[in-house]
């Protein structure tokens, strides 16, 4: 299986959990592809007022990379999607527009929009807000997906990630104490999606052998 990894804004896939995931799964067998979306560093336009902010992170510019990636994916591929954040919305985006089969996706702290924590974060994610999505559509596309979410997130309501996952139907994983679970949770690895994607990789496995 193919795994694409979609990091949120300010990140990156070299922070936090991605490094050891990406480490499991290939270790597994499974190829994956971590690419590097335009984002600011947070380090950087934090020192300057929000009204001068002037974010590199566009949708426009996402799908650039994103469109390069897909040239590199062969039509039959099983793939896996794993994205945190902004993430889970940019691969809606990317399903709806391309029309593309996920064999399984993993939206770790998803929202559709959220305001009143961050004007920088607002600012940085403005172009991802607003969209119109075709829900049965992403259903069919995207038949099999987990949504995890946080307890203690200080940027994501809990009802935002319930919402997400109503939208798509997905299953709902509820975890304790591990904040917005990017850079600043202090995550260097993240054992229970490994399991949850063991257990999913396997029932794949499974049902391929039992239509052979």
């Amino acid at each position: 299986m193919t795994f694409l990894f979609i990091h949120g804004t300010f990140e990156s896939p070299n922070n936090a959990w991605f490094p050891w995931l990406k480490n499991e799964l290939q270790k597994m067998g499974h190829i994956v592809i971590a690419p590097q979306f335009p984002v600011d560093k947070w380090s950087e336009i934090s020192k300057q007022p929000v009204s001068e902010y002037a974010p590199t992170q566009q949708l426009g510019a996402w799908f650039d990379v994103f469109e390069k990636i897909r040239n590199t994916i062969k039509p039959d591929t099983k793939l896996c999607i794993v994205a945190h954040s902004l993430g889970p919305v940019f691969t809606l985006l990317v399903a709806q527009k391309y029309s593309m089969q996920l064999a399984n996706a993993y939206f770790i702290a998803p929202f559709f929009e959220v305001y009143g924590k961050s004007d920088y974060i607002e600012k940085a994610n403005d172009s991802f807000y607003h969209q119109q999505f075709d829900f049965p559509k992403l259903r069919r596309l995207i038949p099999n997906s987990t949504v995890l979410y946080s307890d203690n997130d200080p940027y994501i309501d809990k009802l935002k990630s319930v919402e997400f996952r109503e939208k798509l139907k997905s299953k709902i994983v509820r975890l304790h104490g591990l904040g917005h679970m990017g850079s600043e949770s202090g995550m260097k690895d993240f054992p229970q999606l490994l399991d949850l994607i063991k257990q999913d990789s396997n029932i794949i496995t499974r049902h391929d052998k039992s239509i052979r």
